[in-house]
């Protein structure tokens, strides 16, 4: 309902009717620049996420020797607090003598120039810029996530009988062949259901952004949660805020619905 009235929170509201979802569209379109942002982590992190977490399951899956340790080192990084892990992504991306990716750069740039290449990255580079942040943030979100997506595939790919990758091999069947016609077709279900937790997660992602921009996200590096939270706290915009919710809420409920409809069409039993 505070969506469709002007309210700072303290005061009398005042009905407008679809007025704040208008500002969203027509105010410096940064709501647009945000959902953008949002999509752009979803995209390319999720996707990333969800690729290495298939990659290392199936090698985890072949019962390596230490596999058990595997899925421990791989699954730790996921039961830190976000704020703990922006902390540490922040050591790791300082421009001084604690950034290992500026040291690691400035290695790789003195080695090839000592073998003749001519090259200046112009060191320390400035990973936590506004302008460079959406595309930092994205190892960061592998890093932590991956491990989660991991073990749901493992436990997914624990449940497919071992009698079909026998005849698959029986017939000649690659190792890629085995999991392209296997492994995916019968992860389907569980494929979508991490695609549906990734999407709510990256959504509503707001932790290391408030956390890396000093609680002062800006044009560049806004995200639609660190609108909505800077809307409330900072500029009593309650109206604005709460439309940005109501469409957030709609957003992942439509997405959300036609994956799950999607994947109960393609069922396949086994």
């Amino acid at each position: 309902l505070y969506s469709l009235q002007k309210w700072d929170g303290l005061g009398t509201p005042e009905w407008i009717g679809l007025g704040n979802f208008v500002r969203l569209l027509r105010d410096d379109n940064i709501f647009l620049v945000a959902l953008g942002h949002n999509l752009l982590l979803f995209g390319i992190a999720g996707g990333l996420t969800i690729a290495m977490a298939l990659f290392f399951a199936s090698l985890l899956s072949q019962k390596i020797r230490g596999a058990s340790v595997f899925r421990i080192a791989f699954f730790f990084p996921n039961v830190i607090a976000l704020v703990a892990v922006a902390l540490l992504w922040i050591l790791l991306y300082s421009t001084t003598e604690f950034g290992v990716f500026n040291a690691l750069l400035g290695r790789v740039e003195a080695a090839a120039n000592a073998s003749g290449l001519a090259i200046d990255w112009d060191l320390p580079f400035p990973f936590l810029q506004s302008k460079h942040l959406m595309v930092s943030i994205i190892p960061m979100i592998v890093w932590s996530a991956t491990g989660f997506y991991m073990v749901l595939f493992l436990a997914g790919m624990g449940g497919i009988p071992q009698s079909y990758y026998e005849a698959a091999r029986l017939e000649g069947a690659t190792h890629w062949q085995q999991f392209r016609h296997i492994t995916l077709p019968l992860l389907r279900e569980i494929l979508v259901v991490a695609v549906v937790f990734l999407m709510i997660t990256l959504m509503k992602f707001f932790d290391p952004i408030w956390v890396m921009e000093n609680e002062v996200p800006n044009r560049e590096s806004h995200v639609m949660a660190t609108l909505l939270y800077q809307k409330v706290f900072t500029e009593y915009d309650m109206g604005y805020a709460s439309a940005v919710a109501v469409l957030l809420f709609l957003i992942v409920l439509s997405a959300s619905a036609f994956s799950m409809r999607w994947s109960r069409k393609e069922r396949i039993e086994f």
